[in-house]
């Protein structure tokens, strides 16, 4: 090493990939206090504090391998009396024959701690004469509407997720159409055909076309959960009295016990998707209608309050009170155990897989109510029926 990198500004030593030292420059001695043959031959992790020393071999070895440099490193070496000296070090990794060289060079930032405190200190002083200013107070608005909107997006973003990666990959394998042709090609075999196959064929045929048809639907209410998401709906005004009296005639005409007892109490006008609010009010009460109990006619009874509920839902430490719909539907159907609330909501889950449906339908409601910015709840309790609770603000943000 000559005498101008030997007595340069900042410190400089090489090392091989083995860790051994082969080169420091007199600088580095003096800063340190060692000799040059203390250290020579010697792993480079002698000159490492420990904390630095697991660095080391945890990023910044592997940064200098992988990129062939590393640079503005934040370490601590260690001086021969067992202090630690801070300093910031570059790094850039050299070949030469019969193997590799890596040369780093160091500067010492002990007076760096003190300068970013006075700095910090400079800020708080700053942010403290600024909060009577005018533009701080436009500015503290736009960050809680940022704020406001970031804690939507995170919201519905966790839901998204859980759900899109367990149906993506079914619908990424185009199952609505081989759904399709099976029940296609099923319903081809005419009643000679048909009569020609042994009795255990005909009940193949005959599940054969059951299950392409539930394939077929399971697809189609998968997409349809999907589009929740993506769907370009303008937000409106709504009545919910409406929707509601909508839901119910087509719960009427759909189900087998004819008329359906809806005792329902004033609803507001909200800003929401219609068709989305449709859909969750149609699926509630058909809910209700399928799972009745056998021999009791059903029984719907809707409640609804205003109230002052924090709009954040995932933001922990952030309240911003606005008003909000509390919506209970309560039914006298079979009801289920308590346990199993959340587990109702999800993707097709379904308590009993001899009821009718799909599993689809409460995941559904759960998604039109996110997707609104509010929540949904369940209690139940068996043979007695089921509750539940949705809360959705009356503008959405």
């Amino acid at each position: 090493m000559d005498d101008l990198l030997s007595s340069a500004p900042c410190g400089l030593f090489s090392f091989t990939d083995d860790g051994s030292l082969i080169a420091v420059n007199e600088t580095l001695l003096e800063v340190l206090g060692y000799a040059r043959d203390e250290l020579l031959g010697h792993h480079v992790e002698l000159l490492l504090s420990l904390a630095s020393r697991m660095f080391y071999e945890t990023h910044f070895f592997p940064m200098i391998r992988m990129h062939g440099k590393a640079q503005e490193f934040s370490l601590s070496l260690r001086a021969k009396t067992g202090e630690s000296v801070p300093v910031l070090i570059n790094a850039v990794r050299k070949a030469r024959p019969g193997g590799v060289v890596n040369h780093c060079a160091f500067m010492l930032v002990r007076e760096r701690a003190k300068y970013e405190d006075e700095l910090l200190k400079a800020k708080w002083a700053a942010e403290e004469a600024l909060l009577s200013n005018e533009e701080l107070t436009r500015a503290k608005q736009e960050l809680e509407q940022q704020t406001r909107e970031l804690d939507q997006k995170l919201r519905m973003l966790e839901r998204r997720n859980q759900q899109l990666t367990r149906m993506s990959t079914i619908l990424a394998h185009d199952l609505r159409e081989p759904a399709r042709k099976l029940s296609m090609f099923a319903c081809l075999f005419t009643r000679e055909d048909r009569e020609g196959l042994s009795l255990t064929g005909q009940r193949s045929l005959d599940r054969i076309k059951a299950v392409s048809m539930k394939m077929e639907q399971l697809v189609t209410a998968l997409h349809e959960l999907v589009t929740l998401d993506v769907s370009d709906e303008p937000v409106e005004e709504v009545d919910l009295l409406e929707v509601v009296g909508n839901a119910r005639q087509r719960v009427s005409e759909a189900a087998m016990t004819g008329s359906v007892t809806l005792r329902c109490a004033p609803l507001p006008m909200v800003q929401g998707r219609r068709r989305q609010l449709m859909m969750l009010f149609y699926e509630l009460l058909d809910n209700a209608v399928k799972f009745r109990k056998p021999d009791t006619h059903p029984q719907i009874d809707i409640e609804c309050q205003l109230i002052q509920d924090n709009s954040f839902r995932v933001m922990k430490d952030k309240y911003r009170y606005t008003d909000f719909a509390r919506i209970v539907v309560a039914d006298n159907g079979m009801g289920f155990d308590n346990r199993y609330s959340e587990y109702v909501f999800e993707v097709l889950r379904k308590l009993d897989a001899n009821t009718p449906g799909l599993g689809m339908g409460l995941a559904v409601c759960h998604k039109v109510v996110e997707n609104h910015g509010g929540s949904i709840s369940v209690e139940a309790e068996l043979d007695v029926g089921t509750r539940f609770t949705i809360l959705l603000p009356l503008r959405q943000q």
